[in-house]
């Protein structure tokens, strides 16, 4: 498991939010669990000119838009994350710069 790593969603929201977003630090990978950040899609109320993309950034995966739910982050055990479907580790600048927005370090 890495940071910025990509896994499909194990519970019921997936339809909504197929996807979890690994933003812990690879230093603490001995540890059980994970924190996630959920990744939906944009449909419906979601617009992109309605997303504050500062704290919850609009990423296209497969060429559809999704965005990161930075306020929903959470921990998992790393059990229920299986494998890695895929990275984002090229939007790295962009989740620092949410996670900083969520936690106040600008």
């Amino acid at each position: 498991m890495a940071r910025f790593d990509l896994y499909n969603n194990p519970a019921q929201s997936r339809i909504r939010t197929p996807y979890l977003l690994d933003v812990q630090s690879d230093h603490l990978g001995n540890l059980e669990s994970r924190v996630v950040i959920p990744v939906t899609r944009i449909a419906g109320t979601y617009t992109a000119s309605k997303v504050a993309q500062d704290l919850s950034p609009i990423i296209v995966i497969d060429g559809e838009q999704f965005m990161l739910e930075t306020p929903f982050l959470a921990a998992l055990p790393t059990s229920r994350l299986g494998h890695a479907v895929g990275t984002l580790k090229g939007e790295q600048d962009r989740i620092g710069a949410a996670l900083d927005r969520l936690f106040g370090a600008y």
